[in-house]
């Protein structure tokens, strides 16, 4: 072939390579070998251009090789390519790790360098490498570091811990975008945009967390709330715009929990989950829902509190629910309504409510629990209990559902026996809750009180258990012997 064709051929070849490049990328094809392709046509080009007998031995020899080993690193490759990367991309089989087409692509190079080596130049790599003690050795040494990063590169490939566009944290010092994982190195990109490269022996020599490995992403930060705004509210408060949030994933459900009281704040842990991504998303939801709960809590007429030291009076409480908004005549109106209590007269309620206790408990929180001592009565004001029994082989049981007005724990007020059920709070509670020390007084200035109580409680047992004149005489007379032990006691 004339000199002209050769160099017109080979420019034309050069030529079609980009725009064939550009058409790969537009499918979405994997890269052709463009820059290998280019490196054998030119150096098929120049090989081709030489005359005769130019130049001469024993320079020639290695051009020819050179040339020769260009052209079977390029067929070795393109064949990868249309075996290994192509139908994949085709959607014909599973991708393949990116590491066996590095591996495959260095033996076979090998063993085509071996071969021309051999064929072309009659030199013998592998006896050359075998005979010398003193070149093994150094090939050994060199090869070492670089052997361990190639066996972690084959690990990470094949164990799946993670893939391409996972966003993972390697230790505690780099996270970022999985942009590659090939046979030496393991590269990221971080929020800032850097290229971030850790050799894959420090990968799989330290702890790695993905965050993407199940479809979802956690975005956990703490928030502090005002004292004032009880913890249930919170909650409700800050699960209402986390739900509300087309960012947050529902499933899995975010949650808020109480982690710690601080200085001069209820520190809050919040918690929910994202569409996989990166850094940054995590940074930009966590930025949206904290300006969005500011403005929920201006709404309810609450904000973020900051470290401040100031000698001031105790302000009020501001929810409505707070047992110190409970006045003496709602407390008197409350007893009035207790079966128990309202044959009492103005004086003796009002001093009942001036020493019964106002208490408050948060949702899923145990009143009192079943056989522990007790020695008071509850009244529910606001929200609703749930009563449970132990039952055996079948552990607690709900049996009853108790709403504001309703009483119970009057038996160990009474007879000072132990808790005969547990009763959990369902949601935010507030209750009265009377002891044996704020009846006594009242038992001392009217002894036939006594008698009266005693009447009360059996006969609302008598309605719960449908006991007979007799059963219910008996009881009565049994309670009310005890109730004297009892309050003698603390009378006198």
């Amino acid at each position: 072939m004339f000199l002209p064709q050769v160099w017109l051929t080979a420019t034309v070849a050069l030529s079609l390579l980009l725009p064939l490049r550009r058409l790969t990328r537009r499918l979405r094809l994997p890269d052709l070998p463009v820059r290998l392709v280019a490196w054998a046509l030119l150096a098929w080009a120049v090989v081709a251009s030489l005359p005769e007998g130019l130049p001469s031995d024993p320079y020639r020899p290695w051009i020819l090789i050179a040339d020769k080993l260009l052209f079977s690193y390029l067929g070795i490759r393109l064949f990868l390519w249309l075996t290994l990367e192509l139908p994949p991309a085709l959607g014909w089989r599973k991708p393949q790790p990116k590491i066996l087409v590095q591996l495959l692509m260095l033996a076979g190079s090998s063993l085509a360098t071996v071969v021309v080596l051999w064929e072309l130049a009659r030199f013998d790599v592998v006896g050359l490498v075998t005979t010398s003690a003193v070149l093994t050795a150094v090939l050994g040494l060199a090869a070492q570091e670089p052997l361990k990063d190639l066996f972690a590169g084959v690990e990470l490939q094949f164990d799946d811990v993670f893939k391409v566009g996972d966003f993972i944290r390697v230790g505690d010092e780099h996270e970022g975008v999985v942009v590659s994982v090939d046979w030496h190195d393991t590269c990221l990109r971080d929020s800032s945009g850097s290229l971030v490269v850790i050799p894959n022996t420090m990968v799989t020599e330290t702890v790695v967390k993905n965050f993407c490995r199940f479809g979802s992403m956690g975005n956990r930060f703490s928030l502090g709330l005002d004292y004032a705004l009880p913890p249930a509210q919170a909650r409700s408060l800050l699960l209402d715009v986390l739900n509300r949030h087309p960012g947050v994933l529902p499933r899995p459900a975010p949650a808020v929990r109480v982690d710690s009281f601080g200085e001069s704040a209820i520190n809050y842990e919040i918690l929910v989950f994202q569409p996989p991504g990166n850094s940054t998303d995590q940074l930009n939801l966590r930025s949206e829902l904290l300006g969005q709960i500011w403005y929920a809590l201006e709404r309810a007429g609450q904000s973020v509190p900051y470290p401040v030291r100031e000698l001031r009076p105790k302000r009020p409480p501001v929810d409505g629910n707070h047992p110190e908004r409970l006045a003496d005549d709602e407390r008197i109106s409350l007893l009035a309504q207790n079966p128990l209590f309202g044959h009492l007269n103005d004086g003796e309620l009002a001093s009942l409510a001036r020493q019964a206790r106002c208490l408050r408990f948060s949702p899923g929180e145990a009143v009192v629990r079943e056989g522990d001592p007790g020695d008071s009565l509850y009244q529910l004001v606001i929200g609703q209990v749930e009563v449970r029994k132990q039952q055996t082989g079948h552990g607690d049981l709900a049996v009853a559902q108790l709403h504001p007005g309703d009483i119970f724990g009057e038996m160990s007020l009474l007879t000072d026996s132990p808790r005969s059920a547990s009763v959990m709070a369902i949601n935010e509670c507030v209750l009265l809750e009377v002891a044996q020390q704020h009846i006594a007084p009242l038992i001392q200035r009217n002894p036939s009180l006594m008698e009266e109580l005693a009447h009360l409680v059996t006969a609302r047992r008598d309605q719960l258990e449908d006991l007979n004149t007799d059963a219910e005489t008996a009881q009565e007379n049994q309670l009310l012997k005890r109730m004297k032990q009892i309050f003698s006691t603390r009378i006198w």
